[in-house]
């Protein structure tokens, strides 16, 4: 070949590779199995690049990136057409989607956490208080019958659920459960629940009202110690408030931010209405 390659049309391997940030080796690969050729190879065997290239390495990587098999790219590169682009990517799309929604998952998770840490070195559990609260987006797991020897068992099952709903395990967890049945020391049924983010769309979503909520606070895990349920029935009897919803039990300080169980506080919120 006698044609002098112009630095400004074509690029070397060395120059490709720095721009492409995808390292030399890797280039001769994809030369060698023809996903990505040089449009120039001189008589010594030197590989040029033109910019314009560029555009395919970026595709290229991105579907690498979604673990799309080279195999595939390859026949795509060589039979690029937006129908064949659409049906390489449509399973690849749900793939994105489900990882940007876990991403979005595990920042809530982090900030549900961070905003529950200077609550917790205030906590006084003799206190009870009357707090205006916005509403909250739940998930809530099936309906589970009380029963002690199996919480193991149905607990599990709630993460089971929790995972096939694609919800990632770490939000502070809660329990649902009616506020007759608490008072009386005699819950019949039960639901678990996490908090989630509004935007975050499940099967089984429930909205906690905004409202006039009673805020009580238990050194326990989920609060373990039923005694707390009878200072806020007093409380609502003495402070002439009548009790419309039910209980919402949440972990606020659990094993994910201490190793001593000294340390477990849960928050219980019942949402109430004043009485003439």
């Amino acid at each position: 070949m006698k044609e002098f390659i112009s630095s400004k049309k074509y690029l070397s391997i060395g120059d490709f590779s720095k721009l492409s940030s995808i390292a030399r080796k890797n280039l001769i690969y994809y030369d060698d199995i023809g996903i990505l050729k040089p449009v120039f190879v001189k008589e010594n065997g030197y590989r040029y690049y033109s910019y314009n290239q560029l555009d395919e390495v970026t595709i290229i990587m991105a579907l690498k990136d979604l673990g799309i098999p080279l195999k595939e790219i390859k026949n795509y590169m060589e039979n690029v057409s937006p129908d064949n682009f659409i049906d390489l990517i449509s399973i690849q799309k749900q793939k994105i989607l489900e990882e940007l929604n876990r991403l979005n998952q595990m920042n809530y998770i982090i900030e549900q956490r961070t905003n529950n840490i200077p609550v917790i070195s205030s906590i006084d559990c003799n206190k009870i208080l009357l707090e205006n609260c916005n509403e909250e987006t739940l998930f809530l797991g099936k309906e589970i019958k009380f029963d002690i020897n199996s919480f193991d068992e149905d607990f599990v099952d709630f993460l089971n659920y929790s995972k096939n709903k694609k919800l990632v395990y770490g939000y502070p967890l809660g329990v649902y459960i009616n506020y007759e049945e608490a008072i009386s020391d005699n819950i019949k049924n039960y639901r678990y629940f996490y908090k989630v983010s509004s935007d975050m769309d499940y099967a089984e979503k429930t909205i906690k009202p905004a409202g006039l909520y009673i805020i009580a606070y238990d050194n326990s895990y989920l609060a373990e110690d039923t005694e707390i349920f009878n200072k806020i029935n007093k409380f609502i009897e003495d402070n002439h408030l009548n009790a419309c919803g039910n209980v919402y039990v949440e972990n606020i300080s659990d094993e994910i931010i201490t190793k001593n169980p000294n340390k477990y506080f849960s928050r219980v919120s019942i949402q109430v209405e004043k009485v003439d």
